[in-house]
């Protein structure tokens, strides 16, 4: 048999109803009652509720994401529940408690499990094909299995049952997770996008101003080369025309040697043409001191 979730707050749930009772216990009420069983999906669905109303709650404070309570309880409704394969585990004669056990089966709606996949991509978590093996929860064609354990007792005068689950929170959450999960889709990715254009942004100004300093850091080298030069130049020219003419066949080997040490240098450097530069200009430096000793002793 199949039921819908209803929205419910407590985990133990009793029947009122004194025909049935009377009718079905006989001084007892069994696991496979159909009223117990009845119980058993109400039981649970309050589970459900009580777990989806926290996590509403977390979502606000932890993402700042307000869920829609209505589609909320909406999606809720269109997960049902079975009670299959009953089994009496035991029972206890002075209390007449009777001890059960389920092979409960929850059915999920296949578009919801594509949504709530959808929303966990975004933040890299599981899906739910994944987590339902990690839960050790066995998921076939969109229905969730486990088995849960309860308890069914009637009252002394037989007008009323209890129905207490025994261990309903692991299943519980997992298909809150399900149903909350699918509704975060939207809200998740629009978030996701605007993160991914903030930090696009992010970069893009980076890069402007990491090209802009460097700019700068190459304007800087460039004059010092300059400069270098110009200081280079002046004490060659002011030399004779006999002397520049002793001296040009190593001023011209020291050129190229300048351009080929100060490439080789720079090659693999942080910043190759900086270094490239500066190389030049310490180089220039030490030429320029260098040739004005040779001209200084090549003078009569």
């Amino acid at each position: 048999m199949k039921y819908k979730i209803l929205a419910l707050l407590c985990s133990t749930l009793m029947f009122v109803g004194c025909d049935q009772v009377k009718s079905m216990t006989g001084g007892g009420v069994s696991c496979s009652n159909e009223t117990a069983k009845e119980l058993v999906v109400e039981t649970f669905s309050k589970s459900v509720s009580n777990s989806a109303a926290e996590r509403v709650k977390a979502l606000i404070s932890e993402e700042n994401i307000t869920i829609d309570m209505g589609k909320l309880r909406a999606a809720l409704k269109q997960i049902t529940f079975n009670v299959t394969d009953v089994r009496t585990n035991s029972s206890d004669p002075n209390s007449k408690k009777e001890y059960c056990a389920t092979q409960f089966i929850v059915n999920v709606p296949g578009q919801m499990i594509k949504d709530a996949d959808a929303a966990r991509a975004v933040y890299n978590e599981n899906n739910i094909a994944q987590a339902a093996v990690l839960s050790d929860l066995t998921l076939e064609a969109n229905q969730l299995k486990k088995e849960l354990e309860y308890i069914v007792q009637p009252t002394d005068d037989g007008k009323k049952v209890y129905v207490t689950l025994e261990n309903p929170d692991a299943l519980a959450i997992f298909v809150r997770d399900i149903a909350i999960d699918s509704l975060l889709k939207s809200a998740r990715q629009n978030a996701a996008e605007v993160a991914h254009q903030e930090q696009m942004k992010e970069e893009a100004q980076a890069n402007a101003d990491a090209e802009e300093y460097q700019a700068i850091l190459v304007s800087e080298a460039q004059a010092n080369l300059d400069k270098a030069n110009e200081n280079l130049n002046l004490v060659w020219n002011a030399t004779t025309a006999d002397i520049r003419s002793q001296l040009l066949d190593e001023q011209r080997l020291w050129l190229n040697k300048r351009e080929l040490e100060c490439k080789l240098e720079s090659s693999g450097t942080d910043n190759p043409e900086v270094y490239h530069l500066n190389c030049q200009t310490n180089m220039t430096t030490q030429r320029t001191a260098e040739l004005r000793q040779k001209i200084y002793n090549l003078e009569p």
